[in-house]
């Protein structure tokens, strides 16, 4: 296949790049910044989705998969939020332009989604047909999934990934996380009671190649491990994981006068559950949080 991929410079882009590229597709990397390291296989165009006119070669491609966005781990000024959301609504907005214009158009749109969509539930076990929240984490993802709903407008297959709390080497949370280990100050967040719903860089990997191929999967799916666990279980087999001890931890309110908005969020409970995923028979690398880190 041809596959765009826009955003593809990125922690999870410059991973999906490289494993398509492998696999002899041919990939486009549509980004602001050029890939780290060159991927045989793959072209590089620098583009300005938010500013600048797509390029006429997505029309070329067989397939979009749509992973561009500013981090959400920043601080939530109002700015900062605005541009949260346009950096993944306007670009959606523009690919869907260039391919309601153009005389052929790829027949697959994937966009990466959040699990934030469902908002802090407690106890609630997540699937794929339950009702959004009320955050603002869950605004955003309402607003890139109506952008990702369009494309059916023009024939296309349309994805929306939900992923979870991505751990993969030098990105992600563990990126923050492996410091304050080994300097012996790692811990718990909160009370540790709030689930953790979380997937291993190689499984999110192959569920976006499994939606690339798999006619099936339509639609929001959850791209989470099968076994979600308590931030105090992740919290002991990290420490486990970098021989580390985990006697400290992060109290409720200085997390959130610290991180503000942000901070709620990151002491909700989402017990989410990858119904979809199940049902296609998705074959994970990586279903326990131990096996997970100890290959990190």
């Amino acid at each position: 296949m041809n596959i765009a991929i826009t955003g593809g410079a990125g922690f999870v882009g410059s991973k999906l790049s490289e494993s398509l590229a492998r696999d002899g597709h041919a990939v486009l990397i549509l980004d602001l910044h050029p890939p780290k390291q060159s991927v045989q296989g793959a072209s590089f165009v620098k583009v300005d989705l938010m500013k600048e006119e797509v390029p006429e070669r997505v029309l070329e491609c067989d397939a979009i998969v749509h992973l561009a966005g500013v981090n959400i781990f920043g601080r939530w000024t109002k700015d900062y939020k605005e541009l949260i959301v346009e950096s993944r609504v306007k670009t959606a907005e523009a690919l869907y332009e260039k391919c309601k214009e153009g005389d052929t158009r790829p027949s697959i749109f994937i966009s990466a989604s959040a699990i934030g969509y469902y908002g802090a539930q407690g106890e609630t076990e997540l699937t794929e047909s339950l009702p959004p929240g009320g955050d603002f984490l869950a605004t955003v993802c309402i607003a890139w999934e109506r952008a990702r709903e369009q494309f059916n407008d023009l024939g296309m297959r349309t994805v929306s990934v939900r992923t979870g709390i991505v751990l993969g080497p030098g990105g992600g949370m563990l990126k923050k996380l492996v410091p304050v280990f080994k300097w012996f100050l790692g811990g718990k967040l909160g009370n540790g009671e709030q689930w953790f719903s979380w997937i291993h860089i190689d499984d999110l990997i192959e569920v976006y190649k499994k939606a690339l191929i798999d006619d099936s999967l339509e639609g929001p799916i959850n791209a989470v491990s099968p076994e979600p666990v308590r931030n105090k279980v992740f919290t002991k087999a990290l420490g486990k994981a970098l021989k580390r001890p985990t006697l400290f931890f992060v109290p409720g309110f200085a997390l959130k006068l610290v991180m503000g908005e942000l901070g709620s969020v990151i002491l909700g409970s989402q017990k989410v559950t990858p119904k979809k995923l199940k049902e296609a028979q998705f074959a994970y690398k990586y279903p326990s949080i131990d096996k997970a880190l100890s290959t990190l």
